[in-house]
């Protein structure tokens, strides 16, 4: 068995590797002015390594909502690279990320929908999480990576976890992939920013919720536990509230906070998740 064929070198190793030369090469190849917002990509270009690692590359068209979930992220990183190349405004980037990905929700769910009531109510909570986990992070957008990143890397681990419950392997692995390509644009930023978050670090969030898509239509996992995963998004504001100086040492010391607050939102909807899931199979992994 090759290195890359071991399950921890797919999940973690690599795209935490692939993260940070990503984020780098990106950060430095578009120059000081566009690198900051640019280099985000870095994390959904990780993800998109790891998947081709972990899944293969799909046909196109693809045959499975899995292949669509993939190409679907393409597109968004796409998009996201041109608006953070063209300067678009914060705001506008987030309405342009939303659009596409309410468009890869549907194309995702489509063998599903339209469906009973569960399932169109599981359709609308999706929309709406999306769009509001976009406008909880759009406004981090000059400012850095720090918020949005360790939001988007708590909650993955939480949907990864939920995916172990749920006895979709393959999702829990492309969410821990993702978790740890996010991880390599924070180790980047910490203890100093040198990053922000543009458009295309949007789109890498909104791959987290295609993930979460395919998780709720297309597995056993109790989708009620993923609604838990939400208060990570707020996490910054309990951060602010701790009395710590606005030095470097009290910045890094927050974004430090700022993880272990966000993970706990995580570590419930597990929780939540194995406590409705008693005496079912769960994931092999």
């Amino acid at each position: 068995m090759s290195l890359l064929d071991d399950l921890v070198v797919q999940t973690a190793v690599f795209p935490l590797l692939a993260g940070l030369i990503g984020v780098g090469l990106l950060r430095f190849a578009a120059g000081p002015a566009r690198g900051r917002r640019l280099a985000a990509a870095g994390v959904a270009v990780a993800f998109l390594a790891a998947y081709a690692l972990i899944v293969g590359v799909p046909a196109l068209p693809p045959p499975s909502s899995m292949g669509r979930l993939f190409w679907s992220a393409v597109a968004g990183v796409v998009l996201g690279i041109l608006a953070d190349l063209a300067g678009l405004e914060p705001k506008r980037g987030s309405l342009l990320v939303g659009v596409w990905l309410t468009a890869a929700l549907g194309w995702v769910a489509y063998p599903v929908l339209p469906g009973g009531l569960p399932t169109v109510t599981a359709a609308a909570v999706l929309v709406a999480g999306a769009w509001f986990a976009l406008s909880r992070t759009v406004s981090h957008g000059a400012a850095g990576a720090a918020t949005p990143g360790v939001v988007l890397l708590a909650a993955a681990l939480g949907v990864g976890g939920v995916a172990l419950v749920g006895a979709s392997a393959s999702v829990a692995q492309l969410a821990f992939a993702l978790a740890a390509a996010t991880g390599g644009l924070l180790l980047w930023n910490w203890p100093v920013e040198h990053h922000g978050w543009g458009t295309a670090g949007q789109a890498a969030l909104g791959i987290l919720v295609l993930l979460t898509a395919a998780l709720t239509f297309f597995s056993s996992a109790p989708a009620e536990a993923l609604v838990a995963v939400l208060p990570a998004f707020f996490a910054d504001r309990l951060r602010d509230r701790l009395p710590l100086p606005d030095t470097s040492f009290g910045r890094a010391a927050g974004t430090v906070a700022l993880t272990v607050i966000a993970v706990v939102p995580a570590v419930a909807a597990v929780g939540i998740a194995l406590l409705l899931s008693a005496g079912t199979e769960a994931s092999g992994y």
